[in-house]
């Protein structure tokens, strides 16, 4: 893959990311005042706010889902590394050196939050608001790491973003 084709991969993985940040974030402003997230009030929330928390699940797995797996080799690639292969907890630590990450198992956590938060059963309740109640602290731990990549490719590289 050349030069050409490998920006464009970064480029684009980060713009997708951008835009799934932006929903999160404003899905986010819609059911913060929601938390901490209880039976009751989960029980009782309109369909209108329901939609709210349905966006930010499904921005939120899809936002981790291109990091993890469009962003971060695309990343790795255009600083020279060969990601053909290479296990996921081998990226993640390659994310940790370049201090992207600060810690590896913060993004595994991530990923489990988005597991829990993705599986939808009715007759769960209490485990669906637990999923939640995690994944809005999470969404600082997420924010931070988005952040910190997005701060790194701006300055590092010349995408036209």
């Amino acid at each position: 893959m050349n030069v050409a084709d490998k920006s464009d991969k970064l480029r684009e993985a980060f713009l997708i990311c951008e835009v799934h940040w932006k929903r999160i974030s404003f899905a986010r402003t819609k059911v913060l005042n929601f938390f901490p997230l209880t039976e009751n009030n989960y029980k009782s929330l309109a369909p209108e706010d329901l939609s709210y928390f349905d966006q930010l699940i499904f921005r939120f797995s899809k936002f981790q889902d291109n990091m993890g797996n469009r962003l971060f080799p695309a990343l790795l690639e255009n600083l020279g590394e060969d990601t053909t292969g290479i296990p996921f907890i081998d990226l993640l630590n390659k994310m940790e050196q370049l201090k992207l990450l600060e810690d590896h198992n913060e993004w595994l956590e991530l990923r489990e939050t988005r597991n829990i938060v993705t599986h939808e059963y009715p007759f769960f309740t209490p485990e669906i608001i637990e999923g939640l109640n995690l994944l809005i602290e999470q969404l600082e731990v997420l924010q931070k790491i988005w952040k910190r990549i997005e701060t790194f490719i701006r300055s590092r590289f010349d995408l036209a973003i």
